[in-house]
């Protein structure tokens, strides 16, 4: 069985990587980074795509609305990674929502900039295709999940996929920085009194440790266990 996380935290890596010192100086200066505040959408559906986003510190999150406003996080960002590919087509529209989670610093490339920018460097073109490839993978995994696990397999999948690198308890638990249940429910498409519940057992059964800032896996073997690893 696949050992992949079942989605939700995505670093691209250095896109950018063997680019010429000159033209990545030029894409610096030109990508113009702001400081974002926490909530901040960047597009919502029906958008003009005409710009790809880049982020440089903070969390993003992708999302859709249902018409009754029900949210489903289809993933998470966390730097360095680029969103808002939408703007690679033309015309284009976003079919999605991009949020800040926390406080971000995020730079934007114009459509036409970008293309001249993929046009000299095939090799960043090859780079973001693979990335495209595996966020299309990653949403093939997660609707078979949607449709085929329970909540408490959801839930255990996205916890182990979440964990912060390089944090962890004094006993050696690792960490998965604070989300909300509600947050939680939308990345794994479920209720928030669903999630609630199932975290409670969780709690109970000794899997997992909540404190203020943090939710530490204490027993990551049978949270693997419970998604079938």
């Amino acid at each position: 069985m696949s050992s992949e996380p079942p989605v939700e935290t995505f670093a691209d890596g250095d896109l950018f990587v063997g680019m010429p010192e000159e033209r990545r100086r030029l894409l610096t200066r030109q990508l113009h980074p702001a400081e974002y505040g926490a909530g901040h959408i960047f597009y919502a559906p029906e958008d003009p795509a005409d710009r790809v986003f880049v982020l440089e510190r903070g969390r993003v999150r992708l999302y859709k609305l249902s018409p009754e406003g029900r949210a489903l996080t289809l993933m998470v960002l966390e730097p360095p990674a680029i969103f808002g590919d939408m703007a690679l087509a033309e015309p284009a529209r976003h079919d999605s929502f991009a949020e800040t989670m926390v406080g971000s610093r995020v730079g934007t490339l114009g459509r036409e900039a970008l293309r001249d920018l993929l046009s000299v460097n095939p090799a960043l073109a090859l780079q973001l295709m693979a990335v495209l490839s595996r966020r299309l993978r990653a949403m093939e995994r997660k609707l078979a999940d949607i449709a085929f696990k329970s909540v408490p397999q959801r839930l255990a999948g996205v916890l182990l996929s979440l964990v912060a690198d390089g944090a962890g308890a004094g006993d050696g638990a690792p960490a998965v920085l604070r989300y909300t249940h509600q947050q939680l429910a939308e990345m794994i498409g479920s209720y928030r009194e669903t999630v609630t519940k199932a975290i409670g057992e969780f709690r109970e059964a000794g899997l997992i440790r909540v404190e203020e800032d943090a939710i530490y896996l204490t027993d990551v073997p049978r949270l693997r266990a419970i998604i079938g690893r």
